[in-house]
C-alpha cells in the first residue's frame, strides 16, 4: 500500500462502465451503449484533470470486482478501493474516514459525471480547506459535485439526514454543517450530467478541459 502521509488526496467515485448499468437516465434517450461511452469519456477527463492537479488519485468503485475497471483507470490510480455503505452519504463518509486513517492530510472527493471539473477547481478546493472545515462545489441541479475536508476537522454528520437525489441536497448539507458547527466554503458551480436536459445545458457551455467528453459529443452530433 502506498502511504498517503502528508498529502492532499483525490478520491474519485466511479462505476464499472457496463452498458445498462451506468447513466441509466441518459440511456433512456441515448441508448445504453452510447450512455456508457459518454460515461467512459467523462471518467477519462476526470482522471486527466486529477493527474494535472498533481494530487494522488484513489478510485472508489461501486462493484465487487475491481478487475472489471478499464486498465487506463487503474494505471492512473495510486489505490483502488471499494465504496462502502448503503446511502451516498455513508459511502462518502467511509471514503473520507478511510483515507484519513491511512494518513491523508486532506481529501477532495468528486463524482465522475462532471466534465467541468478541472485541475484548477481541484487545486482551489485543496487550498480552501486550509481556511474552512469543509468545502463544496455546487452542482447546478441543487446538489454538489465536489466536497473537500481536512483531517482533524471532518465530521460525518454533514452527510446524515440529507435528501439525496433531490434539488435540496446542497441546502440540506449546509444546514447539517451549521448544526454540527462546521464552517464551509463554496466554489464555483459545475454542471453534472444525469439527464438529456443536463447534457443539453453542458453543450451550450462546454468545458475546454473536457477533451474526451467534447470529442465524444462531437462524434455523436451534440457539439459542432
Amino acid at each position: 500500500m502506498i502511504p498517503l502521509s502528508r498529502s492532499t488526496v483525490m478520491a474519485l467515485f466511479v462505476r464499472q462502465p457496463v452498458a445498462g448499468q451506468v447513466k441509466t437516465r441518459l440511456a433512456r434517450d441515448l441508448g445504453a451503449e452510447a450512455a456508457c461511452g459518454l460515461y467512459r469519456a467523462m471518467v477519462a477527463d476526470s482522471i486527466a484533470q486529477v493527474v494535472a492537479s498533481g494530487m494522488p488519485l484513489v478510485l472508489f468503485h461501486d462493484g465487487r470486482d475491481a478487475d472489471r475497471l478499464p486498465a487506463a483507470w487503474v494505471s492512473a490510480a495510486t489505490r483502488i478501493c471499494r465504496q462502502e455503505g448503503l446511502s451516498l452519504g455513508e459511502r462518502m463518509a467511509a471514503a473520507f474516514e478511510r483515507l484519513f486513517a491511512d494518513g491523508a492530510d486532506a481529501v477532495v472527493l468528486t463524482g465522475s459525471d462532471i466534465p467541468g471539473i478541472d485541475a484548477e477547481l481541484l487545486q482551489s478546493a485543496a487550498a480552501a480547506v486550509e481556511n474552512h472545515d469543509v468545502v463544496f462545489a455546487p452542482a447546478l441541479d441543487g446538489g454538489y459535485c465536489l466536497v473537500a475536508a481536512a483531517a482533524g476537522r471532518f465530521n460525518r454528520a454533514m452527510f446524515e439526514g440529507i435528501p439525496w437525489s433531490t434539488s435540496s441536497v446542497l441546502n440540506g448539507t449546509l444546514t447539517a454543517c451549521e448544526a454540527a458547527g462546521l464552517s464551509y466554503g463554496l466554489l464555483a458551480p459545475r454542471q453534472d450530467i444525469d439527464t438529456l436536459n443536463d447534457l443539453s445545458a453542458y453543450c451550450r457551455k462546454p468545458s475546454a478541459a473536457a477533451t474526451a467528453t467534447n470529442a465524444w459529443l462531437m462524434s455523436h452530433g451534440f457539439l459542432k
